[in-house]
C-alpha cells in the first residue's frame, strides 16, 4: 500500500506542475497580446492639423492659418480645423475639415488633438 501512496502522490505533483504550466502559458499569450496591441497603436496612421481662418480663404483656396486656442471649445466662429492640408508661403492648401476617425491628429505646433484607435478623445472643429 504505501507504494500505492506514493504514486498517487506523485501524480498529484504532476498534475500542480501541469496547472502552473498551463497558467504560465496563458499568462505569455495575454502578455504577448497587450505587447503587439500597444506596438500596433504606436504605429498608428497620424495626420497633421491646422487651425485655420475661414475668412481668409485665398482665391488658390488656401486659408490662413491661427493658434490653435482659436478652434478649441467652439468658442470662437469662423475657425475650423483642416486636416490633413501641407503648409506652403505660410498658407494651408488641400486637406478636408471633416475629421477622419481611427488616426492620430496632431497640430502642427505639436499638440494631440486626437489619439488614434479606440477611445481617442480630444476636441476639434468641425466646417
Amino acid at each position: 500500500m504505501s507504494g500505492y501512496g506514493y504514486r498517487r502522490r506523485r501524480r498529484g505533483m504532476s498534475s500542480d506542475a501541469v496547472f502552473v504550466g498551463s497558467v504560465a502559458t496563458v499568462s505569455a499569450l495575454v502578455i504577448g497580446a497587450a505587447v503587439v496591441a500597444a506596438i500596433n497603436n504606436d504605429e498608428q496612421e497620424t495626420i497633421t492639423a491646422d487651425c485655420v481662418d475661414t475668412s481668409s480663404v485665398a482665391p488658390d483656396g488656401s486659408y490662413q492659418p491661427v493658434d490653435d486656442r482659436f478652434c478649441d471649445g467652439g468658442s470662437h466662429s469662423g475657425y475650423v480645423w483642416v486636416y490633413g492640408g501641407s503648409s506652403s508661403g505660410g498658407r494651408i492648401r488641400g486637406g478636408s475639415t471633416i475629421r477622419p476617425g481611427d488616426v492620430g491628429i496632431t497640430s502642427r505646433s505639436g499638440r494631440v488633438i486626437v489619439r488614434g484607435g479606440f477611445g481617442g478623445r480630444g476636441s476639434g472643429g468641425g466646417g
